[in-house]
């Protein structure tokens, strides 16, 4: 589904003549060989960027799970399943702005994607089709002019560029004294001076459209009108979307309009409307506002469940936009107006389920939304919804998502045996593997939860079956994760769980 091009050109970061889901409803992967040739292409595309001098550095030392990435990437794009849209969690423009890529960068990335599609795809008329989408694409993602290699290499230059062996994707964007990270602390608390200061000495932090939509978007929130103004005279778009703060709200982009309307800012919106800002279908619909809705909505139906262009390859829709604000009210003025399925279905199951909505999930699941997409999620808990999911079909997979999610201790997680026994009643199984996203290792949940000093998951692994002596992708056993874990852990405790078992495995 193509977004209306005058009612949402203003979300847009891609720019006119790039549509990301060009190839979805056509046969074109299953003529060109499958998910099998696109193996085939990013293995081949991949192969020659480990041995690019010049492209290597901007890529994570370990390119592994970049090509398992990329070939979900691939496949969907080339119109096979959004396995790709089940697992992303940035839109790929915010992902590559975080890396510097000029115009000859481009060009040597898609020489080597010229390339492997010649020795991946037979039909010079498919890969004619292919490569100029490709190309378009891959020049919309370009976000440098070429270095002034003298200024590069004079004393004292700042450059946020990633070593070769961290994660390109952070460029930086990770660090507190990047630019566009202190622009949004001063934005936040609306240090005029401070800020302007910051500008003059670094005019690059709102260089890239998607930083100064973080900025803008912070003021507006905090309702600081003088940073908005200060924005707004320095030539920042009034009509940026930027994703919205936390965890739950990050693949859901908002306009400053939307922030400040959110908070009842009135007269950062007075002024926000004063300079042009418009409401959309997505601000509506996040604010549960049913009577714009209905307006914008009789006006062309399709705007229902369009995609929103802010996330290109996203399925983010105003579906998802009604449940993160929890408007019952508006998600059935949006479903009453579109036909199944529910487009990222499997999100919006999640995302109501996540807040409880009982009356949201029946409402997605009776309008056919794809419940076998939602993954583990403590619905799995929920006395009313977790029935209802199971009967659509929801099932947690053999992904091993579900050991990130209750069997480490990160972001202050705590030992959950009832959450764990609900997994495994639901299709996890103890002897699953971590195998999804940047930080998989093939490790089973037992693994992780020993390090963790997790007592009773780790008796409700064993109970379930899960074997002390599995080996992780490095050849380590749960003991030797025990080995690694904080001084706060209970080690004698934990390796005697493991050690009463005894390993089954070498």
């Amino acid at each position: 589904m193509t977004p209306p091009a005058d009612a949402l050109a203003h979300r847009s970061f891609l720019g006119r003549g790039v549509d990301v889901r060009r190839f979805r409803g056509t046969d074109l992967l299953a003529r060109i060989g499958g998910p099998p040739v696109v193996d085939q292409l990013i293995d081949g595309l991949y192969d020659r960027i480990e041995d690019d001098g010049v492209l290597r550095p901007l890529f994570p030392g370990d390119l592994t799970l970049e090509r398992a990435r990329q070939k979900l990437f691939f496949a969907e794009w080339l119109g096979g399943e959004p396995r790709y849209n089940e697992v992303a969690h940035a839109s790929m423009k915010h992902k590559h702005d975080a890396v510097p890529i000029t115009r000859a960068f481009a060009g040597r990335w898609l020489g080597h994607f010229r390339r492997s599609l010649e020795a991946a795809v037979p039909a010079a008329a498919d890969r004619r089709l292919i490569l100029g989408e490709a190309e378009a694409f891959a020049l919309a993602l370009v976000n440098e002019a070429e270095p002034d290699r003298a200024a590069v290499h004079a004393p004292g230059a700042r450059r946020f560029l990633p070593p070769s062996s961290t994660r390109a994707a952070t460029c930086g964007l990770g660090s507190a004294d990047h630019p566009r990270n202190r622009a949004q602390v001063l934005a936040r608390k609306g240090d005029e001076a401070g800020l302007a200061a910051l500008l003059a000495r670094e005019p690059t932090a709102l260089r890239l459209p998607t930083h100064a939509a973080f900025v803008i978007q912070a003021a507006a929130l905090a309702g600081k009108l003088a940073i908005v103004e200060l924005l707004l005279v320095r030539g920042v778009d009034v009509n940026l979307p930027a994703p919205l703060p936390g965890p739950a709200g990050r693949l859901l982009f908002a306009t400053p309009l939307c922030a400040a309307r959110s908070r009842r800012r009135a007269k950062v919106e007075a002024l926000l409307t004063a300079r042009g800002a418009r409401t959309d279908v997505f601000t509506a619909a996040l604010l549960g506002d049913v009577a714009e809705l209905r307006a914008l909505l009789a006006g062309d139906r399709a705007l229902a469940q369009v995609p929103d262009p802010a996330g290109d390859i996203l399925d983010i829709t105003p579906v998802h936009h009604a449940i993160h604000g929890g408007h019952l009210a508006a998600l059935q003025a949006l479903l009453e107006r579109s036909g199944p399925p529910v487009v990222g279905g499997g999100r919006a199951l999640g995302a109501a389920a996540e807040r409880e909505a009982l009356a949201m999930v029946e409402l997605l699941v009776a309008r056919g939304a794809d419940a076998t997409a939602i993954g583990a999620g403590r619905w799995v808990l929920h006395p009313a919804i977790a029935p209802v999911l199971a009967r659509a079909g929801a099932r947690v997979d053999a992904s091993g998502d579900w050991i990130r999610a209750s069997c480490t201790g990160n972001q202050g997680r705590k030992d959950d045996p009832d959450y764990v026994r609900a997994l495994l009643r639901h299709g996890a199984r103890a002897d699953d593997r971590h195998r999804l996203g940047s930080t998989a290792t093939g490790a089973t949940a037992l693994h992780y939860a020993a390090k963790a000093g997790f007592l009773a998951t780790i008796a409700v692994l064993l109970e379930h079956g899960a074997d002390p002596g599995a080996r992780d992708d490095e050849g380590q056993t749960p003991l030797d994760w025990l080995a690694r874990a904080t001084a706060s852990v209970d080690r004698a405790r934990v390796a005697g769980l493991l050690g009463a078992r005894g390993p089954r495995s070498s």
